[in-house]
């Protein structure tokens, strides 16, 4: 009986000493504060972009490109393990030679003029990378459309048609990127797209397929919290 006296005393005090303890660490991890990765990821940078010259039938012109700098953004929702999907866009405006045949008294030839030609890629897009600390490898996939807008001439500034232009295009792109952390990134990426020019005013052995090769520098910045 006297043992079991002195032990309740003893039993008591380290209930009390331990209670706070168990209180404190219930307490102190925040509902969410595990939750770390990006609900998504917003990007922009720029680019060197060089298309391959086309033949187009509608106009009956040859538009010869030059390179040209490109300005792309993206935003996308972040999928988890390091993969997002979402929408990108790209603005450049392209120099070119715009040549058509015309008709003269001694004959026909191909005049050439020095022209520009506004040129945006608009698409669904599937990025393998963002949110890896460190140096890793980046991996984008993206469709959608190649559109050229407002031809015009480089003296007087003259339209030439078309206005417009729509193809369909898929890109393709590898490259490295550095992740600060798990929210921010930069990034160097060479993309290699296809598109498919419509086949109006073509013969059988014209081509309508034409490609387009970008080298693109960027920087990527984590949104919101999943």
């Amino acid at each position: 009986m006297r043992r079991l006296a002195l032990l309740s005393p003893l039993l008591a005090l380290a209930m009390l000493l331990d209670a706070p303890i168990a209180r404190a660490q219930v307490i102190s991890v925040p509902r969410g504060g595990l939750k770390k990765d990006p609900a998504g990821y917003v990007s922009g940078g720029i680019g060197l972009l060089a298309l391959q010259g086309l033949y187009d039938g509608t106009t009956q012109t040859g538009w010869d490109f030059s390179q040209a700098l490109e300005y792309h953004a993206a935003l996308e929702y972040g999928l988890g393990r390091g993969s997002t999907i979402g929408v990108t866009a790209s603005y450049a405006n392209v120099p070119l030679s715009y040549q058509q045949v015309v008709n003269t008294p001694g004959g026909s030839g191909v005049v050439a003029t020095d022209a520009h030609v506004n040129v945006y890629d608009i698409g669904a897009q599937f990025t393998l990378g963002p949110g890896t600390a460190g140096f890793h490898q980046v991996v984008v996939i993206n469709a959608g459309v190649i559109a050229f807008e407002n031809f015009h001439a480089d003296k007087g500034g003259q339209r030439l048609a078309p206005q417009r232009d729509l193809d369909p295009r898929l890109g393709i792109g590898y490259g490295f990127g550095y992740g600060f952390a798990s929210r921010s990134e930069i990034y160097l990426v060479q993309e290699y797209g296809v598109a498919l020019h419509q086949s109006t005013g073509l013969s059988g052995s014209d081509r309508r397929q034409y490609q387009q090769q970008t080298t693109k520098i960027g920087f990527r910045v984590g949104l919101g919290a999943k």
